[in-house]
């Protein structure tokens, strides 16, 4: 049985985990997914979370070029293996997306018009992977690669989902290193665009500490990022941007040289995207029962003793602590979907 190192306080105890409150209007109010799960001595059976995910989707100007060998622009081949891997879990799984920068944008960010973000596309829901693929499939690439502040509002939607039984994460898919930031000195920055200077703007300077920060500040609120990057065979100018916003992200992957999801062609995509909504859709789960500062907890399957793996490479480890996600990693995860249900053995601290 596992000890667990200090935990946000418990606000509250024994608490459905589907348990819903609308305002008046029918606007969520405060978060219950924010309000810490409490601790109760006892077994616990684990149940399969309902995910709420925000596909965060780079539509700049290079996302046009294409993809391998295929002949295909690279949002072509997003679109495409979206359409492919999705449709599984479109009954299961609440599906959001946010398209940037803002459809119409063109050129290359030299002003803020190519840099403009836009509200969600669509909202979470159930049965969304149609309208996403045809969200795609009405839009070009072009524009800049606003990746922060797409990010923040991304996580702003998660973050406002009246949903404790809901475990939330954002997927960003880009082909390019972050840029639009206008506070950047252009005389002193890293030009995305090649060169030593980025003229007398700061929106084509590399836009990575405050990116790295925005997803890591996300994860530290319960939403984490799983970073897929779109790229070239051999490119690998930005692979230390990425592996550092996927690790920020708290769910990097494991077992790679990078640690983000690299892509190469629609196969790698494909394969990246059925990793991500396995772990999210299939792997996650819930517990009523969270260990406090000094407590302990036993997870396991059918009678079988699971090791705790912060890694994520086999046996479990957990999500959003204070909203009780457990992930099921490797083998673990496999037998999770057979067994008649998970359960864990939670010992509070003494009073």
């Amino acid at each position: 049985m596992a000890a667990l190192g200090p935990l946000a306080s418990c606000s509250r105890t024994g608490l459905p985990l589907t348990h819903t409150e609308l305002t008046e209007g029918g606007i969520p109010t405060e978060p219950e997914a924010s309000r810490p799960v409490g601790c109760q001595t006892g077994m616990v059976t684990l149940f399969r979370a309902s995910p709420a995910v925000m596909f965060v989707l780079d539509r700049s100007g290079s996302m046009g070029t294409p993809l391998g060998t295929t002949g295909q622009s690279r949002w072509q081949v997003l679109r495409q293996a979206l359409a492919a891997t999705l449709p599984p879990v479109d009954a299961s799984m609440s599906i959001g997306a946010l398209l940037y920068p803002k459809a119409g944008a063109t050129g290359n960010p030299t002003s803020g018009s190519a840099c403009v973000v836009p509200s969600a596309d669509l909202a979470p829901s159930p049965g969304n992977v149609a309208a996403l693929v045809a969200k795609m499939a009405s839009t070009s690439p072009g524009g800049g690669t606003p990746t922060a502040a797409a990010l923040d509002a991304a996580a702003t939607v998660l973050l406002g989902l009246r949903a404790a039984s809901t475990a939330r994460a954002v997927v960003l898919a880009t082909d390019g290193a972050p840029n639009c930031n206008a506070a950047l000195s252009p005389k002193s920055c890293i030009c995305v665009t090649g060169g030593t200077s980025c003229g007398l703007s700061g929106l084509t300077c590399l836009d990575d500490v405050r990116t790295v920060k925005t997803i890591a500040s996300h994860a530290a609120q319960g939403v984490p990022t799983y970073v897929i990057g779109i790229e070239a065979m051999g490119d690998s100018q930005f692979s230390g941007v990425l592996d550092a916003m996927a690790d920020a992200g708290g769910r990097p992957r494991q077992g790679t040289s990078h640690h983000y999801y690299a892509v190469g062609s629609e196969a790698d995509l494909k394969a990246a995207l059925t990793a991500i909504r396995d772990q999210v859709g299939l792997c996650t789960y819930l517990t009523t029962s969270v260990p406090d500062e000094g407590g302990m907890i036993a997870v396991s399957i059918d009678g079988e003793p699971l090791d705790e793996d912060p890694s994520g490479v086999e046996g479990w480890s957990w999500g959003d602590r204070k909203n009780g996600e457990i992930v099921f990693h490797g083998d673990a995860c496999a037998k999770a979907a057979t067994a008649v249900a998970p359960v864990a053995d939670v010992q509070c601290a003494e009073p």
